[in-house]
């Protein structure tokens, strides 16, 4: 029987080099062990591991443990902590007189709750398509900023509640056309 190196809750530090593979995961800080492969989706995969980061709640899979150092273990309520302060967070980064208000300073990298909320307004209902991809999710992402940018950055809320009002129309006429054809 395989013994899994990190359970849930050990904080771990992230190696500063992940290799090649992996150039484009985030490294050298800290997160929670959520589980690995095997507690998740069954199986004998213990060595690949999600994380949870402990500045911005978001959730990564799947790093390798020989990348991961243990620097403690800590409680659910260490992990319930940092959801709620994720969930405060992307509340306030969904609301739309928020995104327009603040859509200058972050419109290079807005966060992930304002574009899956753009993605929503419009009418993208699986911004991660069917088999979770983040290559998708980009993509629906990336669509949505090139509709809306200009008028975000105008900001003027009545004209960017106007112009989710048309692109979600034409996105649903699209959709019924291609049903057709």
């Amino acid at each position: 029987m395989t013994v899994q190196k990190f359970q849930r809750g050990d904080v771990v530090h992230i190696a500063a080099d992940l290799g090649p593979s992996m150039w484009h995961f985030q490294s050298d800080q800290d997160a929670v062990v959520m589980g690995s492969y095997a507690d998740r989706f069954g199986g004998d995969n213990h060595d690949s591991y999600t994380l949870l980061f402990l500045d911005t709640g978001d959730e990564v899979s799947w790093y390798y443990d020989s990348q991961l150092t243990l620097l403690r273990h800590e409680s659910e309520e260490f992990i319930a902590g940092i959801k709620a302060e994720r969930e405060k967070r992307d509340a306030q980064q969904s609301e739309l007189a928020w995104i327009v208000s603040n859509w200058k300073a972050i419109r290079e990298a807005p966060p992930g709750a304002t574009m899956n909320e753009l993605m929503r307004r419009v009418g993208i209902t699986e911004p991660w398509g069917n088999h979770g991809e983040g290559i998708v999710w980009h993509r629906n992402a990336t669509w949505t900023l090139n509709l809306l940018d200009d008028v975000l950055r105008a900001g003027d809320i009545a004209a960017v509640e106007a112009r989710i009002i048309l692109v979600a129309a034409e996105l649903a006429q699209w959709r019924t056309e291609k049903a057709r054809s």
